[in-house]
């Protein structure tokens, strides 16, 4: 079994700790003494008191044997542990099995020299396989295992307990930060409390109680929504473990606080990352709300909000020709990754979602009869190689624990701490599965290859639509500017849109016009914007964009409410957009000094796309360059390495002529060649027109490359000029033969 990370890690201003924990602050003074300050306290400080070596000796010798079991679904089950098995040990994974047993005595976790220690072991991983009732497993049962995840989560509550009563910095009183510790609590103690003296379990359970009621009161941060999912999951995982009316009740309140506000959800089905869509970010929100989804069947609101973000993935998910997907990503926040290459992109998180809805079969990788079968040596060969492996996470590997540290990631961030697909299994999935795959279902097909036509409309975000020969993403959702709470100050541009082609895409050619952008990262803590202002010309988005004749560049890709009008009728469909462009684009100083009014409409029919574009300002600024800009996909590097890039030809005179970077006059169409297909962009009268000054390459989380076509709307034989009536131009897209 191959280790994949994630492709990306948002870790909010902190640093990486040994086992993975994220620490916040290194104490000068560590403290010593685990907490008792209160009645709970007290109680589980003396219960810790009452352990012994042998306590959390498992003596286990035998490894694990393969033993498939009979059922289908439990073979299928069997299976989707082999998509990623729980860490229990390995490199770079906390040794739940081998760390010895006198590392979780209380005498040696209070270390008066190095502070109180946290034992080496991931709660959720020893507790799952402590209760994995599955007969080749020698730990099902084991009381010692199920100790070692009580006593290492106990350390870590009764700390953070501390903290949070006494905070001493932000990091302590924010609700989606503790997110992942309470989802951490609240999966964990469930599975061990039966070894727990009633006492203990009292006591424990009035300290998560009274972490439910901070949490509720501290309320969601709208910062990152992937964290405050994730905390509304340990609301839910946290009411569930104590079985009380009033806690359940703060987490559906909790829940509703957060569902209900589009800054968290948008209506039209996706999890907004500082107020727009991120395709990256948005798998890490699907992570958590998938599992959340899973653990609240009675919960709706939770339902409804995944199932239709699962299904706008699968309409962002294009196919090429050759087999690879690809999508837009120029509405991202802060990232430069397609869905496709979304963040936390854990295999069993597809099939999770697969169980909650149909529209997400074709993103759920279903395995073949010969890999169901063989499915539990998958699964008890990784079981026998963690525990065989020194897991140590040294370089000299010693099985060690580590100080204490107030945590984001109380465990570890790069990988998951269970497999919620085997963890939520519904029984009957496979066999309802399987059908789809005899029947050859067109659900296990992603949208746009399937046969047949549609429109369809997400909210006033998306327009997605198919015809026989086309299919176009149009999108008018918003873009931000806002700069959240505890995140470095980056100049943005937070996404890139103002209503525009996302994809336009044929059967034959994929996607020839794709809406992409750089990104922003964080390189040793100094923010990065991977858009630069002066290769405005190539950023790779559908909009009009210039310069004035004082050097400053601008765009209505940052029009961060395009206003949305959509009219559809069978076949056909017309959306409007407009606004005023931005004076600013990116950080603070000012491009514009009058105004610059944008109007765009998109008509859709059986034929092709045709759109129109206006631009009208108040003559203030001289304007340099102006420019209706078609993003030119040419291929996905990383996937697509072999493939010959899209061919782009101007017409002049009824001649096909291959362009440059400088201007062609009289350019009466654009022909983009690609794989077996052809699409031309016809315009209403000849235009001046050129290539963007080189190709544009994402080298940041994927290989998208991309040449824009600039078509010239001053048309004042490059001469700076005032705006003031209206610079117009219509063309039809359309599908042509090769």
């Amino acid at each position: 079994m191959s280790i994949r990370l994630p492709r990306f890690i948002a870790i909010p201003l902190v640093a990486l700790g040994i086992f993975g924990q994220v620490a916040c602050a290194v104490a000068a003074d560590p403290i010593n003494k685990l907490p008792q300050e209160h009645d709970y306290q007290k109680t589980l400080y003396n219960y810790l008191g009452t352990l012994t070596e042998k306590d959390f000796d498992h003596g286990v010798s035998q490894k694990p044997t393969v033993t498939p079991p009979a059922d289908a679904d439990e073979l299928y089950r069997t299976w989707l542990l082999t998509l990623e098995f729980p860490r229990v040990g390995r490199k770079r994974s906390a040794p739940a099995i081998n760390l010895p047993p006198a590392q979780f005595l209380r005498a040696t976790i209070e270390d008066p020299q190095q502070g109180v220690l946290r034992p080496a072991v991931w709660p959720e991983p020893a507790a799952w396989v402590a209760n994995w009732n599955y007969a080749g497993n020698p730990y099902n049962g084991s009381r010692a295992m199920k100790l070692r995840a009580f006593v290492t989560m106990t350390v870590m509550m009764l700390m953070t307990d501390a903290a949070q009563d006494h905070p001493t910095m932000l990091m302590h009183s924010r609700a989606d930060w503790f997110g992942p510790s309470l989802a951490l609590y609240g999966y964990t103690y469930p599975l061990v409390r039966d070894v727990v003296t009633p006492e203990a379990r009292t006591a424990f359970e009035k300290c998560l109680k009274g972490m439910m009621i901070r949490v509720s009161k501290w309320g969601p941060k709208g910062d990152e929504t992937h964290f405050d999912i994730c905390t509304v999951l340990g609301m839910r995982l946290a009411a569930d473990a104590l079985k009380d009316p009033e806690a359940s009740k703060i987490a559906k309140d909790y829940a509703e606080r957060v569902f209900s506000d589009p800054w968290y959800f948008h209506p039209a089905g996706y999890f907004p990352d500082q107020g727009c869509l991120d395709a990256g970010f948005q798998g890490m929100s699907l992570y958590w709300g998938t599992w959340l989804a899973l653990a609240a069947p009675d919960w709706p609101f939770v339902q409804d909000a995944v199932k239709k973000a699962l299904r706008l993935r699968g309409y962002l998910l294009l196919p090429e020709p050759d087999g690879a997907l690809v999508g837009p990503a120029h509405f991202n926040a802060r990232t430069s990754s397609d869905v496709l290459k979304d963040q936390w992109e854990w295999p069993f998180r597809y099939v999770a979602g697969a169980f909650l809805t149909d529209d997400a079969a074709c993103q759920a990788r279903f395995p073949t009869d010969e890999q169901i079968k063989i499915g539990a040596n998958g699964a008890v060969g990784e079981f026998g190689a963690q525990i065989a492996e020194n897991p140590g996470y040294l370089a000299n590997e010693k099985l060690q624990s580590s100080p204490w540290r107030y945590a984001l990631w109380p465990d570890s961030p790069i990988f998951p701490m269970n497999n919620f697909a085997f963890d939520y299994y519904p029984k009957g999935y496979f066999a309802r599965r399987k059908a789809l795959e005899q029947q050859n279902s067109p659900l296990l097909k992603y949208p746009f290859a399937r046969d047949g036509e549609f429109t369809e409309t997400f909210g006033k975000a998306f327009l997605m639509a198919k015809r026989p020969t086309f299919s176009v993403i149009l999108h008018t959702g918003p873009v931000s500017e806002f700069k959240g709470e505890g995140h470095a100050e980056y100049n943005g541009p937070y996404g890139l849109s103002g209503g525009c082609i996302s994809a336009f895409w044929t059967p034959a050619t994929g996607s020839v016009l794709l809406g992409r952008r750089g990104g922003m990262t964080l390189p040793m803590g100094k923010p990065v914007s991977l858009d630069k202002p002066e290769e405005w010309r190539s950023w790779p988005v559908h909009a009009v964009a210039g310069q004035t004749a004082a050097g400053k560049n601008f765009t209505s890709a940052r029009i961060q409410d395009p206003a949305p009008d959509y009219n559809v009728t069978g076949s056909t469909a017309t959306v409007k957009v407009h606004g005023t462009i931005p004076a600013v684009t990116m950080g603070t100083d000012k491009s514009l000094a009058g105004k610059i009014e944008y109007a765009r409409t998109f008509a859709l029919d059986a034929g092709g796309l045709r759109v129109e574009t206006s631009v009208k300002g108040d003559g203030v600024d001289q304007i340099a360059e102006l420019y209706e800009v078609l993003p030119v996909f040419l291929k996905e590097a990383a996937l697509q390495g072999k493939a010959t890039p899209t061919m782009i030809q101007f017409q002049v005179a009824g001649q096909w002529t291959t362009p440059t970077d400088k201007v062609t006059e009289k350019v009466q169409a654009v022909r983009l060649e690609r794989f077996s297909g052809a699409v031309e962009i016809r315009f209403d009268r000849p235009r001046r027109a050129k290539l963007s000054p080189a190709d544009w390459a994402d080298a940041y989380l994927s290989r998208a490359v991309c040449r824009n076509v600039l078509v010239d709307l001053l048309e004042t034989a490059d001469k700076p000029a005032g705006v003031k009536d209206p610079k117009t131009i219509s063309y039809q897209i359309l599908s042509a033969k090769k």
